[in-house]
């Protein structure tokens, strides 16, 4: 039957028909404990959050009473939880090619990537319960389909307890940062090493959503907005989409969120942490980031960060209407928002964006502000009774708005200039690999080729003292030259004129600040574990087969000998001639990087 635009797959009685009309607030839930569609934390006075089994009951609920309503699962963690997901479509269409014939945008939103930071999955929870059961905001899905994952870190939200997060005003218990093979996965979009990432980027490239919402709860200084913010501000995305989400998007959701009574700010660091009122500086999301990968696809992503003090009540409620304002204005804007994604997608696959070099980063120049009112607390200094020391705490009791200037300008780094294409030996699986978890297009050469390419020939490798997100990390630097390289049936080519070139190139270029050399992709090119081992007073007998043999070898001796006293006194530096060109024979690309560069 068919109640409020909702149709529902059995009949349900008279009260919950009635139900169905009067959306139920926070205000409200005290007198409605027997309504089977409150959610756990609703139930338990906004301060306990649900485990795995319970999320997942929850969802099949809202699937089994309404056609718009789908549970599905998207993959299996390592130990052996599947990852859950709702699709919430007017139509109750779950393929995106469906969808997409509609004219529909696609939002995805994702909770639990830090399964401490639980409140986007009671926000998500409440909202579809009120969207398809309480037939709350008719027309929300005219334009817009929605996707949410309630856990994508299954296995660290089932490693709960009260210890985690201990300065965290609630929930009364929380799951872990990491996943149980103690990854990050918010600092994983690129080297996927984790299998739910893995699973997350086949969800993504399978539905390029227009906007994908991460949420989160930070740490940090102390104000009094429930919610920060990031986003793209300097250039992550194509030029026309940077324009249109901060035109667009931003500023909508800020109108409508201040209009809502919980203001939000941009996620920042101080300039200065010993004079706060020095403003502010938004942080930048290169592409590790879920919402600097989806930028880099020319996709808007909104990074949401409650604050770690106030009330999960409050935080809750604050994710809930960022998540529900955002539907409504990427809907309202559907059509204007696919063209211009469109527009991206074509500008970045041209030859027009190879022109110029590309940015692998940005920082900022602090050139261009704007003073804004920053919503603060006022500071109160004592001496403690409990540690004798001086202590300064923000006096909540003590609103205060601090003027200072917000820093809006940005200077690129990093700078690469992109080949027509790269080229990458069949051997380099992993590589290989990542293209298909990021959706890359590749071909494979069909006949052995000699190709000149340019190359990277590593040098001073230094790698870190510690892991870092679970791997050792390399810097290194390089020269860059042309060579002809001998490639063979199989080898791959990836052309950049298509539309995920950034992802490419943060993926392969050295530089790249998450580049697969970075993570450890390439040790054995750096630092190689050759197969060449011969003792150097070998060289008393090779140096003088060589000299019979080679009679230009033999005049390139004889003069350094001649014009380097030195050298020519010196019985190791001889030898070590001799070996230095044994080893460039019998080893010349023990130092290059496999991946050649394929140039106009």
């Amino acid at each position: 039957m068919k109640l409020s635009n909702i149709s529902v797959k059995f009949p349900i009685n008279f009260l919950l028909a009635f139900l169905i009309f009067i959306p139920v607030s926070f205000a409200q839930v005290a007198n409605s404990k027997d309504d089977k569609f409150l959610t756990y934390f609703e139930k338990n006075n906004f301060n306990k959050t649900p485990r795995y089994a319970e999320t997942v009951e929850f969802c099949k609920l809202l699937d089994d009473n309404s056609i718009i309503v789908s549970f599905q699962t998207i993959g299996i963690s390592p130990q052996g939880r599947e990852i859950p997901i709702l699709i919430v479509d007017k139509d109750g269409l779950t393929d995106p090619q469906e969808i997409r014939k509609k004219g529909r945008t696609v939002v995805v939103a994702e909770a639990c990537i830090h399964a401490g930071e639980p409140d986007g999955k009671d926000a998500g929870l409440m909202l579809i319960r009120d969207i398809a059961i309480y037939g709350k905001y008719p027309g929300l899905l005219n334009n817009v389909s929605f996707l949410f994952i309630p856990i994508i870190n299954v296995d660290g939200h089932e490693d709960f307890g009260s210890q985690y997060r201990i300065n965290q005003n609630g929930p009364e218990e929380v799951g872990a940062r990491y996943t149980a093979q103690k990854l990050n996965m918010n600092r994983d979009f690129i080297k996927a090493d984790a299998p739910e990432t893995k699973a997350l980027l086949s969800l993504y490239k399978k539905w390029m959503p227009e906007l994908f919402i991460d949420i989160h709860v930070t740490n940090g200084a102390d104000f009094q907005y429930v919610s920060t913010y990031g986003m793209d501000q300097c250039g992550f995305l194509a030029p026309n989409m940077l324009e249109w989400a901060k035109k667009i998007y931003e500023k909508q959701l800020l109108e409508k969120m201040s209009a809502a009574g919980y203001p939000i700010f941009p996620y920042f660091e101080f300039n200065s942490y010993t004079n706060p009122g020095a403003g502010v500086l938004p942080d930048n999301f290169p592409p590790q980031y879920s919402n600097g990968y989806a930028s880099a696809n020319n996709r808007i992503g909104l990074l949401i960060e409650n604050h770690i003090y106030k009330p999960y009540k409050e935080r809750v409620k604050s994710a809930y209407l960022i998540v529900k304002n955002s539907l409504e204005i990427i809907g309202s804007n559907s059509t204007a928002l696919i063209a211009e994604i469109n527009k991206a997608d074509k500008f970045i696959a041209s030859a027009q964006f190879r022109r110029d070099s590309l940015p692998l980063m940005y920082s900022h120049d602090k050139k261009d502000s704007a003073i804004i009112d920053f919503m603060a607390w006022k500071d109160t200094t004592v001496i403690s009774d409990l540690s004798g020391a001086k202590w300064t705490y923000s006096n909540r009791t003590a609103p205060v708005t601090i003027k200072m200037p917000l820093f809006t300008s940005y200077k690129p780094e990093l700078k690469i200039k992109l080949p027509e294409a790269y080229v990458i030996p069949a051997e380099q699986i992993e590589t290989i690999a990542l293209l298909d978890v990021h959706g890359i297009k590749y071909e494979r050469l069909e006949k052995d080729r000699t190709i000149e390419v340019e190359t990277y020939r590593f040098k001073d490798p230094k790698w870190s003292q510690f892991p870092y997100e679970g791997r050792v990390t390399l810097d290194i630097k390089y020269t860059t030259q042309k060579e002809s390289v001998n490639y063979r049936k199989g080898d791959v080519m990836v052309a950049t004129s298509q539309p995920k070139v950034k992802i490419i190139a943060y993926l392969l270029e050295p530089k790249s600040p998450t580049s697969l050399v970075y993570w450890g992709f390439y040790n054995n090119f750096a630092r190689p574990a050759t197969e060449f081992w011969i003792r150097l007073n070998y060289m008393e007998v090779k140096g003088r087969e060589m000299l019979a043999k080679d009679p230009l070898l033999k005049k390139e001796f004889e003069t350094k000998k001649a014009s380097d006293p030195a050298f020519a006194n010196d019985p190791n530096a001889i030898l070590q001639f001799f070996m230095s060109k044994v080893r460039k024979n019998v080893e010349p690309d023990v130092n290059r990087y496999p991946v050649g560069r394929l140039m106009n």
